[in-house]
């Protein structure tokens, strides 16, 4: 009881912006230990209606205006965030779920993994090779060094040879690879990437569908890197920047982070737009426009974050479902409300579920007829 009032007088401070250094790295601690297992549910249930009163007086109203998450803007810190998501994950008792405590928590959250496509057609699981291992498919060795790149081989005189590879990352997996140019290419989840094995003289291009961020390596002889999407290209010399072409999303964001890069329409090279650090540019319905941007929100993903800022649900749950490659089906008639916030990406399934359900977003899982996790949000 103890340490309830103690937890709860930190969270008091806190929300009152009374704390001190010492208080602040108190609970932050805490929740990065997620000492709050020692309370319980009827326990909770009293911090839980304290916590969200005290937002609502954050903002000046005693009424409900908005989602759980939208509140947090207002607080003006991500450490807030972070605090509503630890009691929502950690201390909400669980609920209508159809599928077990013991299934959903055991559904874990997005890793490194992905498949390569040869030249021939034959597909390789990144997952099954070792550091420093070496198969031959045909003419054709490929090595796993000791930092996981990959690296392909003739296998009768042993040297570099050309491929057209692809590399796919499934649903919830990511996985960084390094171009033969030291390019180094982080692709997001069910994305893919098609390269070739070397670069020969002139440009270097690849072509992406999805997500990645890539870290251009400049050239000796200047050649431009070029990135490739179904309906734009991005042109650069050497530069860090950001791609999000997922088809089901409608539009095409490329976000730069260092560097200069010109971003052209597939079908009209003469409509271009060159980017300076921390803009982005967006291409939708056959146009491109151009607005400053936060670099954290548009790399979360690299950081192991959802990012939301005014996102509506149907991209909030459309980002969830790639991550965990899981099904959501939204009943809601409208995309109405907004989600502004931060979620950990490393959370397992059970705990993500007792945190949408504290924004609001009443949420049950159910086994399909084949067993798989289809998550209901209504």
């Amino acid at each position: 009881m103890k340490q309830v009032k103690e937890l709860y007088r930190l969270i008091s401070s806190f929300l009152n912006r009374a704390e001190n250094i010492e208080e602040r790295k108190q609970l932050f601690d805490w929740f990065d230990q997620q000492s709050a297992d020692q309370i319980s549910e009827e326990q909770f249930s009293d911090i839980q209606k304290n916590v969200k009163n005290r937002l609502l007086n954050e903002i000046g109203t005693t009424e409900r205006t908005s989602t759980t998450l939208k509140y947090v803007q207002y607080i003006g810190t991500a450490a807030a965030v972070l605090l509503i998501g630890f009691f929502a994950y950690n201390l909400w008792p669980s609920t209508e779920n159809i599928a077990s405590e013991e299934l959903l928590a055991s559904v874990p959250a997005g890793k490194e993994r992905a498949i390569i496509t040869l030249g021939n057609g034959k597909k390789i699981d990144l997952e099954q090779l070792n550091l420093n291992q070496r198969i031959q498919t045909g003419d054709v060795i490929i090595i796993k060094d000791g930092n996981g790149q990959i690296s392909y081989h003739d296998a009768k005189s042993n040297k570099p040879i050309v491929q057209i590879n692809s590399m796919h990352t499934p649903k919830g997996a990511t996985y960084d690879l390094t171009l033969s140019d030291g390019t180094l290419v982080t692709l997001n989840a069910d994305s893919k990437i098609i390269y070739p094995t070397t670069f020969s003289q002139g440009n270097r291009v690849v072509e992406l569908q999805g997500e990645a961020y890539f870290h251009v390596r400049k050239t000796s002889n200047k050649s431009k890197f070029i990135v490739k999407t179904k309906d734009q290209q991005v042109e650069v010399l050497g530069t860090q920047f950001n791609i999000n072409a997922y088809p089901e999303t409608g539009k095409t964001q490329t976000t730069l982070e260092e560097g200069s890069v010109l971003v052209s329409l597939e079908k009209n090279s003469k409509s271009s737009v060159r980017l300076l650090p921390n803009e982005q540019a967006v291409l939708k319905q056959g146009g491109l426009r151009v607005h400053k941007i936060d670099i954290e929100e548009a790399l979360s993903w690299k950081n192991d974050q959802f990012y939301f800022n005014g996102n509506n649900t149907a991209e909030v749950l459309q980002q969830i479902a790639r991550w965990y490659n899981i099904t959501i089906t939204y009943k809601a008639n409208s995309n109405k409300e907004q989600y502004s916030g931060k979620i950990p990406r490393n959370l397992s399934l059970d705990k993500l579920i007792k945190l949408l359900n504290f924004a609001d977003l009443n949420t049950k899982a159910v086994l399909d007829k084949d067993n798989k996790i289809n998550l209901i949000i209504t």
